[in-house]
């Protein structure tokens, strides 16, 4: 029986839009593109989320590939990146419903400590019991220590939790933990489809 529900945060309860929320800074289709590839999808992004690389370690590294006359606006777009974040309404009501219906609700995210300093104002978060963020761990989805790092803090067992992620690679490394899981990609009918399916009330 399903009594935990564990939900993905970037393009599942937000859309995750750098290269538009660059634009709306950067002018230069030139320039921001060059931004965005080299500030948002760096290949040192995911040592931020596993925590093994700072903020100010970061900026280092990658400022070095932006040209100076960027580094002011690239570091407000470093500093204030969770603008990017775009709140997928429907989600939230789905899982402020299964709340409502009994489950218990925790967030499964690569994220670096960043995190902690948005979170609060995140709308969705008022349901959740707890969360696991991958930089706190040092290890990233979808390695299984982060999905044991779940089981492990709140005395989940794995066969209890309906997974939802939106990358297959994610989903499949629960699920061989004994997890059901759910590849979210931006259809919420399939979903709670997927969800009445395992037997979860939404």
């Amino acid at each position: 029986m399903i009594r935990n529900i564990v939900f993905d945060m970037a393009w599942v309860l937000f859309r995750y839009e750098p290269m538009s929320f660059t634009r709306e800074h950067v002018p230069d289709d030139a320039d921001a593109e060059l931004i965005h590839r080299e500030l948002f999808c760096a290949p040192e992004w995911l040592e931020t989320d596993r925590g093994t690389l700072s903020d100010e370690e970061y900026f280092a590294l990658v400022s070095g590939r932006i040209p100076t006359r960027l580094h002011q606006t690239a570091r407000y777009l470093y500093e204030h990146w969770h603008d990017a974040l775009v709140p997928i309404d429907e989600m939230e009501a789905v899982a402020g419903q299964l709340k409502a219906n009994g489950y218990s609700i925790y967030l499964l995210s690569n994220m670096s400590g960043r995190f902690y300093r948005f979170y609060r104002n995140i709308p969705a978060m008022k349901h959740f019991d707890g969360m696991i963020v991958s930089a706190d761990e040092r290890c990233v989805k979808p390695e299984p220590e982060i999905y044991q790092a779940l089981f492990r803090k709140y005395g989940l067992l794995p066969a209890e939790c309906f997974f939802i992620d939106d990358r297959p690679e994610n989903v499949e490394a629960g699920e061989k933990l004994g997890m059901r899981g759910f590849c979210f990609q931006q259809d919420i009918p399939a979903l709670c489809a997927a969800l009445r399916e395992a037997g979860v009330r939404v």
